[in-house]
């Protein structure tokens, strides 16, 4: 198979293949991975003195792979993933080819990279093992795993009440009661659109960062985040791949949910509410309206996100799980960046543990190791 690869320098660059790279997006149902994400999160978020270097792997035929990174010094790491699992995306079936070429040019490049970072599922592609497995040189290159935190799943294909139908009575029992008890409040829901964008975004960051005060925080951004989700809508929302849910009750918003699509799948990015309202379950309730939303658009499952909070479990039918994962191409850097990674490895390792109930939950869920 001829492929080819060559990196991409700039964002006008890439204007070319972003229409092929949002179909291997689509195709794979990878929400984050589709273009209008990473490319607003480096717009809006980039680091300071980074460079984009991304990867286009193309044949006859096109675009038959994309591998988005950017440049920090002697590193590469993946667009956005600090803020959601972006994947390199190939053609179905030619994943090692692409994995190939895209180690064959990153390996000739100078200066030639220290760590190349990644971040995603599980159940996708082993893109670290695929590119350290076709690392040139006798040397090759090593896996280094870093951060694997759970990913709950819900499986809906069946239809919203075929869900619901194998859910425990007593889920159902107190999802109905707290659904009667916000519709005879007269809360109502509704998705932003393009002339409420803007402000939707503002209230859920708003509600967001309320929800995690006594938490400590959000992990966000302080700057830059509701520039980024607004481009991004403002790319998905005519396709409908874009769906800020907002709970609004006595002409406030009381809860939000912001999801994105690709193919049939759903992707659960983050919420907030206004603990004031924590009986009427909103943010349970966002969910439960988003999942009936996308089984009537044919969509069969969602990710809830990344994260073992209980509420997940209560969800979920199976477990996916997001490996953030370096490869350590083997050379004159080799030992510095292995020294440098083991305090950061052991901090990570500590803070990504699950907790006893998520555990417990998690031994009653089928593990899902096929690609979706």
């Amino acid at each position: 198979m001829g492929l080819t690869a060559r990196v991409v320098e700039s964002p006008a660059g890439l204007e070319p293949i972003v229409a092929e790279w949002d179909a291997l997006a689509v195709a794979a149902g990878r929400p984050f991975s589709a273009p209008a994400w990473p490319l607003a999160w480096w717009r809006h978020l980039a680091p300071a003195g980074a460079a984009l270097r991304v990867l286009a792997v193309e044949d006859g035929d096109g675009l038959a792979g994309v591998v988005p990174l950017y440049a920090s010094g002697r590193g590469l790491a993946t667009l956005g993933a600090k803020m959601a699992p972006v994947e390199p995306l190939a053609r179905e079936g030619i994943e090692p080819a692409v994995a190939a070429a895209a180690a064959e040019h990153l390996a000739a490049g100078r200066p030639r990279p220290a760590t190349v970072g990644l971040r995603g599922h599980e159940s996708a592609p082993e893109w670290a093992a695929l590119l350290a497995g076709a690392w040139p040189g006798r040397a090759g290159a090593r896996v280094w795993p870093e951060l694997s935190t759970a990913a709950p799943r819900v499986e809906f294909g069946d239809g919203l009440e075929a869900w619901l139908a194998g859910k425990s009575s007593s889920f159902r029992r107190d999802i109905r009661r707290s659904g009667r008890k916000l519709e005879q409040a007269g809360g109502e829901f509704r998705y932003a659109t393009a002339e409420t964008l803007e402000r939707d975004v503002g209230e859920f960051l708003r509600l967001h960062r309320l929800r995690l005060v006594a938490q400590g925080g959000s992990n966000l951004p302080a700057q830059g985040v509701a520039e980024m989700l607004t481009a991004v809508g403002a790319e998905l929302l005519p396709s409908g791949r874009f769906r800020l849910i907002c709970l609004d009750l006595d002409g406030e918003t009381i809860a939000a949910n912001l999801l994105l699509a690709a193919g049939r799948e759903v992707s659960a990015w983050n919420s907030g509410f206004d603990d004031a309202h924590r009986e009427y379950s909103p943010v349970m309730q966002c969910l439960l309206h988003a999942i009936g939303d996308a089984a009537e658009r044919g969509e069969g499952s969602m990710s809830l996100g990344a994260g073992g909070q209980d509420y997940k479990y209560r969800l979920a039918d199976a477990e996916d799980r997001i490996a953030s994962t370096l490869v350590l191409p083997r050379g004159s850097t080799y030992p510095l960046a292995r020294l440098r990674l083991l305090p950061s490895r052991v901090r990570r390792l500590v803070a990504g543990g699950l907790s006893p109930q998520a555990k417990q939950r998690l031994r009653r869920l089928p593990h899902r190791s096929a690609r979706p």
